[in-house]
């Protein structure tokens, strides 16, 4: 058994799991002027340059959003929501995250999709450490802003939640 979580965001389901870095970025998208499509495609942008720090070639796909080695090897996903300007969720970029859970779902319920991680392209570990650093520096750069931390209780006030709620079942 495995703990599904239901949120609202784009993207259908996927799998978080340990080696993945997860980001979760707010962003007031009217203050920032960008839109929907543009964040997400800047998301990706990340991503791409990110793995490209280790020679790894990604690509985005306009059909099928996220980041991808070849044709259908999904290497990062994104699924955002906007409340009230705000963005919120993010993207999930496999590292060294194993592969198995992925094949007990139909990733971001694509078919026929296989999911990689920098760890099966480069045949070794990343530190993830090193990746944090490299996805902050692109993030700043891509983004041109300084990134900052706040507590969970500040993003829900911005985001105008009451409290926490996850609803979580056992499949």
């Amino acid at each position: 058994q495995i703990p599904v979580v239901h949120v609202e965001r784009g993207g259908d389901i996927t799998y978080h799991g340990q080696g993945q870095l997860v980001v979760y970025p707010i962003v007031n998208l009217r203050t920032a002027r960008c839109r929907v499509v543009e964040f997400v495609e800047a998301l990706e942008e990340v991503m791409i340059r990110t793995a490209s720090d280790w020679g790894i070639t990604a690509k985005r796909n306009t059909i099928n959003r996220g980041v991808w080695v070849g044709s259908k090897k999904k290497l990062g996903s994104i699924g955002i929501a906007v409340r009230r300007g705000m963005s919120f969720h993010g993207f999930a970029f496999n590292v060294n995250i194993a592969l198995e859970p992925f094949s007990w779902i139909d990733p971001c319920g694509l078919k026929d999709v296989k999911v990689t991680s920098m760890k099966q392209v480069l045949g070794g570990e990343i530190a993830m450490g090193d990746i944090r650093r490299a996805v902050s520096f692109h993030f700043q750069e891509i983004f041109g802003v300084q990134l900052e931390h706040v507590s969970l209780e500040h993003i829900h006030r911005l985001l105008g939640f009451q409290e926490n709620r996850l609803e979580m079942k056992a499949i």
